[in-house]
């Protein structure tokens, strides 16, 4: 299965592969060069680097459905002082990168250096990830995907829910990589560390490229055991998730 992104565009623009390849030796010095290939499609752009190859095509007109502006509320970006609402958008780059690597998360990796790189030069107004149900800050999408190996925060959008004295954590995107999502329950007066815990603990898992068995332990240093348990998800009891919990 290919991977796929949505990069959100004021008008309906190609980017310029140019752009794209200079900005993306800015972003990703480490990585091997990009490189554009011209074709007689100017509405289509294609792309390799090293064994990857992308596919950037403009659509005109917004992501159809509401789709995009209704996901912007599951990124981690619409949880920072001021939110994120999704500016007016017509028109979206829609960027696919081919292979079954992409199920990896070293795969995963390289698609999203990729769409960081199109978002950036393409001065884009957000990035919808339907695969992560969820649509990210520009900004933040391209400081994530620079700062982490595997960006657990842009590859899963998140439901949150508060009940009392404790919040449970759930992620939406790890069904691309063919593992379970995370549901991790924690004391909600440690909301912002157990934030931190639950993304690294994703980007673990992703960098694994297998479920942790049912009965181990997870935690943040050594002395730290908490028990991985398979349950149903709270929002579909047919889907299976991996509970984590620090208040039990």
């Amino acid at each position: 299965m290919p991977a796929l992104s949505f990069v959100l565009l004021k008008t309906a623009q190609q980017v310029d592969p140019a752009a794209v390849v200079a900005t993306f030796t800015t972003l990703f010095p480490d990585e091997p060069p990009l490189a554009h290939r011209p074709n007689a499609r100017p509405d289509v752009l294609d792309f390799e680097s090293g064994e990857t190859s992308s596919v950037v095509t403009l659509l005109p007109g917004p992501v159809p459905n509401g789709e995009a502006d209704e996901a912007a509320s599951r990124s981690l970006s619409s949880f920072r002082e001021g939110g994120f609402t999704v500016p007016p958008h017509h028109a979206h780059l829609l960027v696919v990168t081919l292979g079954e690597d992409t199920k990896s998360a070293a795969g995963l990796a390289r698609h999203t250096r990729l769409v960081a790189a199109v978002t950036r030069a393409a001065e884009a107004v957000a990035v919808y990830e339907g695969s992560a149900g969820a649509t990210h800050e520009p900004d933040f999408y391209v400081d994530m995907v620079g700062e982490a190996t595997y960006p657990s925060m842009v590859w899963n959008g998140l439901s949150l829910l508060r009940t009392g004295e404790q919040v449970e954590l759930l992620s939406l995107g790890m069904k691309q990589l063919d593992l379970p999502d995370l549901l991790l329950v924690a004391p909600a007066s440690e909301g912002n560390a157990a934030l931190e815990f639950f993304f690294d603990l994703l980007a673990y898992i992703a960098g694994r490229g297998e479920r942790i068995a049912e009965g181990h332990t997870v935690g943040r240093d050594a002395d730290e055991k908490l028990v991985v348990h398979y349950v149903p998800s709270p929002i579909d009891e047919d889907v299976e998730v991996a509970r984590v919990s620090m208040v039990d």
